[in-house]
C-alpha cells in the first residue's frame, strides 16, 4: 500500500511539474491520461542486459522499429527521430527499449552505429569524437534525403547526447534540428565515479590514457578530458544555439557520467533548456547510467518533448537499476 501511495504521489508531482510545459506566459493543456506505452513481446529484449546478450550474437541488428527507410513522416509527427548511442554500445543494445515505443506512437525512427575504431563489432563510439560527429551528421543528412523532412529531432545517450548537441550546434544547417534530447550525456566530461580524479592524484592517469589510446579508444580519454578540442568546440562559445529546444535527463544514480549534474547545460537567448533529474519526476526510478534509456518514465518525458503541443501527465513507474526495462506492469 505504501508503494501505491508513493506512486500516486509521484504521479501528482509529475502532473504539477508538467515536465517543463506549464508556464504562465504560454500554458499548455496537459492531457491527464498518461501515455499508453506499448508492452514488449514476451521474447523481446526490453532491458539493457537482454539487449546486450542479443547484440553479442548480432551486433549490427537494428533496434525494434528503427531504420525503415520507406517511412515518411506524418503531419502529426513531421520530424524523424534519430537515435545516437553511447560509448562501447551499439544502436541495438542502447535503443531497443525506446525505439519500439516511438515507432508505435507513429514516429519515423532511425538509429546508427558509429565511431568503431577497434574493429570489434558491436563495440562502437570508441573513436575520435570529432570524427564521430561527422559520421552522425552524414547519417542525419541521409535520413533527411530519404524522408524529405524539413526538421529532425536527435536523441542521444551518454556520449551520444553530447555528440547530438555537437552535430546540431556546429555541423548541420541552422534550423534543421529542432530538438536535442540527451540522456545522461557527458556534456562536460566525466570523472567515472571519481576514478580519473583518483588516478590523477596517484599519478597513473596518463598511463591509463595511454593504454586507452593504444587500444584505439580515444573517445574514453576525451570524455575524461573536458579541455579536449571536442569540448572546447561544443562548449567554448556557449553550450546551446538559438532555435533548438534542448532537454537533458540525468539520474542521480549515474555511475559513469559523473558527477551527474555535469550533464546539465545552459541556454543562450533564443534556445530553451530543460534540465531534468529523473528522480524528481519519479522517485521510484532507480535507473542508473546503462538502464536510463530503458526507463518508462524517460520514455514518457521524451514523448512529451517530441510533441510539446500535446503533453500527457507522467505515470510514475518503479524502475530497477540495470535490469529495469520497458515491460509494462
Amino acid at each position: 500500500m505504501k508503494t501505491i501511495r508513493k506512486a500516486a504521489a509521484c504521479l501528482t508531482l509529475a502532473v504539477a511539474l508538467s515536465v517543463g510545459f506549464a508556464s504562465t506566459a504560454n500554458a499548455v493543456v496537459i492531457n491527464p491520461t498518461p501515455w499508453s506505452l506499448r508492452t514488449p513481446g514476451l521474447f523481446e529484449d526490453y532491458n539493457f542486459v537482454r539487449a546486450v546478450a542479443t547484440s553479442l550474437r548480432s551486433p549490427d541488428q537494428n533496434p525494434g522499429g528503427a531504420n525503415d527507410w520507406s517511412c515518411r513522416p506524418s503531419s502529426a509527427h513531421p520530424e524523424p527521430v534519430i537515435l545516437v548511442h553511447g560509448t562501447w554500445e551499439n544502436a541495438y543494445n542502447n535503443w531497443n527499449g525506446l525505439s519500439p515505443i516511438l515507432k508505435a506512437q507513429g514516429y519515423c525512427v532511425f538509429a546508427l552505429n558509429y565511431g568503431n575504431s577497434t574493429g570489434i563489432r558491436g563495440i562502437n563510439a570508441t573513436g575520435d569524437m570529432i570524427a564521430s560527429a561527422s559520421q552522425i551528421a552524414t547519417f542525419v543528412n541521409k535520413v533527411v534525403s530519404y524522408t524529405g523532412a524539413k526538421k529532425v529531432a536527435l536523441i542521444g545517450h551518454s556520449q551520444g547526447g553530447v555528440e547530438a548537441r555537437y552535430v546540431a550546434n556546429l555541423l548541420l544547417p541552422k534550423g534543421l534540428v529542432s530538438k536535442v534530447i540527451a540522456l545522461a550525456p557527458t556534456n562536460h566530461g566525466t570523472t567515472l565515479s571519481g576514478i580519473t580524479t583518483f588516478a590523477d592524484k596517484v599519478g597513473v592517469k596518463q598511463f591509463g590514457f595511454a593504454m586507452l589510446n593504444a587500444a584505439k579508444m580515444p573517445s574514453a580519454v576525451q570524455q575524461a578530458t573536458p579541455t579536449a578540442p571536442f569540448y572546447v568546440n561544443v562548449n567554448g562559445k556557449g553550450e546551446t544555439i538559438p532555435g533548438i529546444d534542448y532537454t537533458v535527463i540525468a539520474t542521480k544514480y549515474d555511475e559513469i557520467s559523473t558527477p551527474y549534474g555535469n550533464a546539465f547545460i545552459k541556454a543562450v537567448t533564443g534556445a530553451t533548456v530543460d534540465n531534468i533529474t529523473i528522480q524528481n519526476v519519479c522517485s521510484l526510478d532507480l535507473s542508473e547510467h546503462l538502464s536510463l534509456s530503458y526507463s518508462k518514465n524517460v520514455a514518457q518525458i521524451v514523448l512529451n518533448k517530441l510533441d510539446p503541443a500535446h503533453p500527457h501527465a507522467i505515470k510514475c513507474h518503479a524502475q530497477a537499476p540495470l535490469t529495469g526495462g520497458t515491460w509494462i506492469v
